[in-house]
């Protein structure tokens, strides 16, 4: 049987299942197949995600704990989805609160600037906006990951402006070069110019917030050595905010790596009227802390266990 013919009787066997509410002995005994067969088929079904099983179930009251956070750390808001096993749940549920909050917020001409990282990504991906405006969406830093990949930081624009209904700019650089006289090369260029210029217009930004440890995605990219990383560590630096280095207070600590990065200034973050930062999970935990002490995002993004692990390590 061809994959074409053999996907579609795989989602016959399917509809039958799901939505006809035929026992598998039945649809096996209405399409002259084993039993075993049609165990396979549904299998198979769920697997190649020609179903997907999705539980609407109540949603937990997180109000009193986002309340606290807010006011904890002056933030304009925090929301908190579920703790759920797979990582991928958490984004799905987050993408949901943030088109509720870009209902809100974003509105024809804006300047929308995007960060990077494989969070934003996956959210970006996940994003099901009903409102189509004409958003203006900049990226925040140099070019990350690999192209053709959909995590390349201007893939990651261009995903979010066609979700919006409005346009996304290129940022021709990668985020890190190999010295400081390349850096000093690339923003001298027109294009590289441009876009860094546009930050300044930005009202609306989402940004990841990354650590500094073996298992952090810069690392398994090959943007960084775990060398670098140390030399990092040694003098206090914790995470990253959009690859801007900052220490437990969300303290920027200059260091040698910055010398040959493209990204936007943190003075030019902070001076964005709603910065999303976007994290969860216990690596993160220590980042995320600095970027809110540090008051370098104003709208925080996060999951329940996450939000408790804040609140705790006050």
């Amino acid at each position: 049987m061809k994959w074409v013919e053999n996907k579609k009787f795989i989602s016959k066997v399917a509809r039958l299942y799901y939505i006809g509410n035929l026992t598998q002995q039945e649809i096996a005994d209405n399409l002259n197949i084993s039993r075993t067969k049609v165990s396979r088929c549904l299998d198979k079904a769920r697997k190649e995600k020609i179903v997907e099983i999705k539980i609407n179930s109540p949603q937990e009251d997180y109000t009193n704990l986002e309340y606290e956070i807010e006011k904890m750390y002056k933030l304009k808001e925090c929301i908190i989805v579920p703790t759920y096993d797979r990582r991928e749940d958490i984004l799905k549920d987050m993408a949901d609160k943030l088109e509720d909050m870009f209902n809100r917020i974003i509105k024809d001409g804006d300047y929308f600037g995007i960060g990077w990282g494989t969070s934003l990504k996956s959210i970006a991906d996940c994003l099901n906006l009903r409102m189509k405006v004409d958003v203006k969406v900049v990226p925040l830093i140099g070019g990350i990951g690999k192209v053709g990949t959909g995590i390349h930081t201007n893939s990651v624009a261009r995903t979010l402006a066609n979700k919006f209904g409005g346009v996304s700019y290129m940022i021709n650089s990668p985020a890190i070069l190999d010295s400081s006289e390349a850096k000093e090369i690339i923003q001298s260029d027109s294009n590289a110019r441009e876009i860094i210029e546009m930050s300044g217009r930005v009202s609306t930004a989402m940004v990841g917030m990354s650590d500094i440890g073996p298992r952090s995605t810069l690392i398994k990219n090959g943007n960084f050595k775990v060398e670098e990383f140390n030399y990092l560590n040694s003098l206090g630096v914790i995470g990253d905010v959009n690859l801007i280095f900052i220490d437990e207070n969300g303290k920027y600590i200059k260091n040698e790596i910055n010398k040959r990065i493209i990204t936007t200034p943190i003075e030019r973050i902070e001076k964005i009227e709603n910065v999303i930062g976007i994290g969860f999970g216990d690596r993160k935990l220590k980042v995320i802390l600095g970027a809110l002490r540090g008051s370098i995002i104003n709208i925080l993004l996060t999951d329940e266990t996450t939000a408790k692990s804040i609140i705790s390590s006050n």
